[in-house]
């Protein structure tokens, strides 16, 4: 497997680089880091399944680039205590790093996405 390093840490392998929107798939994308560096990107997030998990990783330069991690309408993403359906995460503009990330996992219920690692600054949708 190859690693590579970045200033958060090391990645596995089994990261894919995205440049445009994209939807994430359950059955094919489960485990992955999803790589970017452009100035706005937007991942909608799949239904959840327990048992995933997804990480998304800002490549970019600092405070150059938003990523935008959009659950379904009927899921939401518990950060910092608590959950609102069909609310976005956001690593914001202007406090993004190179080597910021989030890690999304379905835990033990179908009503969000539990953050269960984080670096940087990302903020709730209001």
């Amino acid at each position: 497997m190859a690693l590579t390093k970045y200033p958060g840490g090391v990645l596995n392998g089994s990261e894919v680089r995205k440049t445009a929107a994209y939807t994430v798939v359950t059955s094919t994308d489960a485990g992955k880091t999803f790589i970017s560096n452009i100035a706005s990107i937007t991942y909608t997030l799949p239904a959840i399944a327990i048992g995933n998990t997804f990480t998304f990783f800002y490549d970019g330069e600092d405070g150059a680039g938003t990523i935008i991690l959009s659950p379904n309408s009927s899921d939401g993403i518990a950060f910092k205590g608590s959950q609102t359906d069909d609310k976005d995460l956001i690593l914001t503009l202007a406090t993004a790093q190179r080597g910021d990330y989030v890690t999304l996992a379905a835990l033990d219920q179908t009503v969000s996405w539990q953050v269960t690692a984080v670096r940087g600054v990302w903020a709730k949708e209001a």
